[in-house]
This record gives structure tokens, C-alpha cells and sequence, in this order.
């Protein structure tokens, strides 16, 4: 069974919207820029030079989205006070879903005491960091802003939706996994549609702390997916929602899908040289399942939209499961292979589903955008020999039907990919929203 993506709706840096987000995709733009005042100071914690001291981080960038706190609370019925209280992750899923509703056609007021369904991937809370350690100023209105599961049980709340509503940590393929367990329900009559998001919001340097601690930070602030000046994750941050619905569901008159789902999969790379540490052989079985689910071979895929961190071990590993389970590739081109977070930097809780929203807008354009940083091919992961190859420049995709991956793998080894396929080609209505 076929899922529509149907409505799609973003916010991620330097793109405020669906439209900006794919014109910064086809320009080859980066969202990465020194730590906003606003958010901590970064000369406090950053060292100069290795070895970095306790608490400190070795670079003073990221990529930031402007204004988070931009929101109406009384749009959706919330209250000023608890609107103060609640995290603003939560806000930025229930301003995203809104507008991914109104994407696809949908009147959200339409929806009351339907079964919707709605899964939000996360993987942090730096606002709960901020807010939850004054004991003596807890109140019931900052208990419940601040749950993880309440990013998609308030989006439930707030349009009476009486589906399946669960936020999902599986740290880095978070929003990935919620769109594979958001399908799953569709395809089980758990629901009858689905609102699917992923967030991240960066307001302390916690992680980067970590990941600097952990020799996973690049000093630049900047992923740089498959190059050889790769230096490490560079963070991100955003909000990302996608509409999913049955095929054979659609109504005549609803907007053409942006793409199908055409199968998924979900697994584990259980004990490995270390809990954070990749593996070859967990990420080839999930993509080999994912296909086998939407009953495809790897050489089907026109491109594949990849984790690529920009680690030099993590764009080893994945390149390599990669060539084994794609590129058999007798007769046709080699594979295309980029990573979004080239231009956003690794999005944490919103990472996979924004390489799930890049690749349904590349279905839907037919067309592949540039991976930045593609001039820049590290020889060591001898891509050529793996019949892969980097979108150096945007790349028309042929006629006929479409397939891609996309590719989500979680800190603690938790891997998931998806299979999307192109859809009818019919005009889209102009945008209203998101």
C-alpha cells in the first residue's frame, strides 16, 4: 500500500518556509552563522585549540533558525501564561503541522474527532534544561510544557485528533522513525491520516559540549557530508511536518502528492565497538529490508538522500553500505548521493525528516539539488568504485516513475530508511502556509 505525502511544511535556517528551503537547496546555500546573543555567549565556552577543557566546545558557530519564539498563542486557545511555560519545540510542531494541514489542502478545524494520527521525532530538550531546575517556581502549566510527550499529544489537544499522537526518541533518526511508524499505523487502520514532524531547537551549548567532548564536533560548526575538509558534526536546528495519507484514499479534487511512501524499515546495530560507534552491517540491513518492503533492489534508486554527517568514520561506514546494497548497478548510472545537512547542519530531532522533506521536494521538482560540498570528495571513500556519486550541481531526474532513499541513523545505533517514489503529475494549488 501506497502513503501520499501530502501537505509539507518547514522552518529550518536560512529557509522560513517550503519555498525558501528548496531555493536554498537549488543555490547551494549554508544556514551556518556564529551563536546568536540571544541564545548563550559563545566566547564563554569555546577553546581555541585542542585540548579542550571540561565544559568547553571547540567552535562558535551553528545554524540557527531567526525568531522560535515567534507564536500566536491565542490563535490556537492557549493561554499567555501557559504559552510562557511551554516549550517552545511544542509551539514550533503545532505552528509546522497547522501549515502542512493547509498544504495539503486541509482545514484543520475539518479534522475534529477524527482518527489523525501524529508522531513527532526529538531527540532534546534545551528549553526543559533551562526551566526545569527551579524547583520552587514549578508549576503545572511548566510540567506539562515541558513533556516530551506532549509535542504531539498538543498538536492532538489543540485540534482534537483522536489517532495515534506519540513523540519518538531515537536521537538522530527520530523523525525518520516517525514517519515509518506514522505509515505503519496508516497502512494498519490505526488512522486515517497523519501529521509527521521532527524539531530541534538549540538554546544552551549542553551538546555541543558533548559532541566536542566526544571528538564528533567540526570547528567550523559546518558539516561538510563525504569531503575530505570534513572535520565533524556541525549543529542545526529547525522544524520540519509532513501530511501522510493512504493512496487510495486521495480525494479527486486534493493537490497532487509531493511523493508516495512506498516502504520502510526500522532496526538496530546492537553491540558494536562502542554504543555511539556506526556499523556496516546494521545500516545494510536496514536498507535492504526498506527495499525489500516496497518491493524494489537497490539499483531501482535514482538518488538517495543520506545521514551523511560529515564524520570521517560515519561517511566511511555509511558509503560502504551504501556500495553493498546499491551498487550493483549493471547498466544504469551510478547512484546520486547527497546530504542536506550540508546546508543546515545535523538538525538532531528534525534531521530526518528533513532529508525526508528534501527528497519528496526533489520527486517533486525532478530534480536532485546540489550536495554541498560535493567538489570537495574525499578518495578515501572511493565512491567511483561503489558506483556512487556526489550532486556536484543540481541534476534533472529522467522520466517515468522515481525512487529514492532516505537514510536516518540514530547516536545510539537505532537506523531507519525509507523508500519514496514519485507521484501523479497534477498542479499543485498555490501555497497558503508553512
Amino acid at each position: 500500500m501506497e502513503i501520499d505525502v501530502t501537505g509539507i511544511a518547514c522552518r529550518f535556517p536560512g529557509a522560513d518556509g517550503v519555498e525558501a528551503f528548496w531555493d536554498m537547496l537549488l543555490r547551494g546555500r549554508n544556514g551556518t552563522r556564529v551563536v546568536p546573543e540571544d541564545r548563550w555567549w559563545a566566547d564563554d565556552f569555546v577553546s581555541p585549540a585542542p585540548p579542550y577543557g571540561t565544559g568547553k566546545v571547540n567552535t562558535r558557530h551553528g545554524a540557527f533558525i531567526d525568531d522560535p519564539e515567534r507564536f500566536d498563542h491565542g490563535f490556537f486557545g492557549i493561554a499567555p501564561s501557559e504559552a510562557a511555560a511551554t516549550d517552545i519545540q511544542q509551539r514550533l510542531v503545532l505552528q509546522a503541522g497547522y501549515h502542512a494541514l493547509e498544504d495539503a489542502g486541509i482545514d484543520p478545524q475539518s479534522l475534529r474527532g477524527s482518527t489523525t494520527g501524529v508522531f513527532v521525532g526529538v531527540m532534546s530538550s534545551d528549553w526543559g534544561a533551562l526551566h526545569l531546575t527551579d524547583y520552587a517556581g514549578m508549576t503545572p502549566q511548566r510540567g506539562v510544557g515541558n513533556g516530551y510527550c506532549m509535542l504531539a499529544n498538543r498538536v492532538s489537544y489543540a485540534l482534537d485528533l483522536t489517532g495515534p499522537s506519540m513523540s519518538v526518541d531515537t536521537a538522530c533518526s527520530s523523525s525518520l522513525t516517525a514517519v515509518h511508524l506514522a505509515a505503519g499505523a496508516l497502512r494498519a487502520g490505526e488512522c486515517d491520516l497523519a501529521i509527521v514532524a521532527g524539531v530541534n531547537l538549540m538554546l544552551t551549548p549542553i551538546l555541543s559540549i558533548f559532541y566536542t567532548q566526544a571528538g564528533l564536533s567540526a570547528p567550523d560548526g559546518r558539516c561538510r557530508p563525504f569531503a575530505k575538509s570534513g572535520g565533524g558534526i556541525g549543529r542545526g536546528e529547525g522544524v520540519g511536518a509532513v501530511v501522510l495519507r493512504r493512496s487510495e484514499d486521495r480525494p479527486d479534487d486534493a493537490p497532487a502528492p509531493y511523493a508516495t511512501v512506498r516502504g520502510s524499515f526500522v532496526g538496530q546495530d546492537g553491540r558494536s565497538n562502542g554504543i555511539t560507534a556506526p556499523t556496516r552491517r546494521g545500516q545494510e540491513r536496514v536498507i535492504a529490508a526498506a527495499l525489500r518492503s516496497a518491493g524494489h533492489t537497490g539499483a531501482d534508486l535514482h538518488f538517495v538522500e543520506a545521514h551523511g554527517t560529515g564524520t570521517t568514520l560515519g561517511d566511511l561506514i555509511e558509503t560502504q553500505a551504501l556500495g553493498a546494497t546499491c551498487g550493483d548497478r549493471v547498466g544504469r548510472a551510478p547512484l546520486v548521493v547527497g546530504s542536506v545537512k550540508g546546508n543546515i547542519g545535523h538538525t538532531e530531532g528534525a534531521a530526518g525528516i528533513a532529508g525526508f522533506i528534501k527528497a519528496c521536494l526533489s520527486m517533486h521538482h525532478r530534480t536532485v539539488p546540489p550536495s554541498l560540498f560535493a567538489d570537495d570528495e574525499n578518495p578515501a571513500l572511493d565512491l567511483a568504485e561503489r558506483n556512487l556519486k556526489l550532486a556536484v550541481s543540481a541534476e534533472k531526474l529522467p522520466r517515468g516513475d522515481l525512487l529514492a532513499g532516505v537514510s536516518s541513523f540514530g547516536l545510539g545505533g537505532t537506523n531507519v530508511h525509507v523508500v519514496i517514489g514519485s507521484a501523479p503529475r497534477v498542479r499543485r494549488p498555490i501555497r497558503r502556509g508553512g
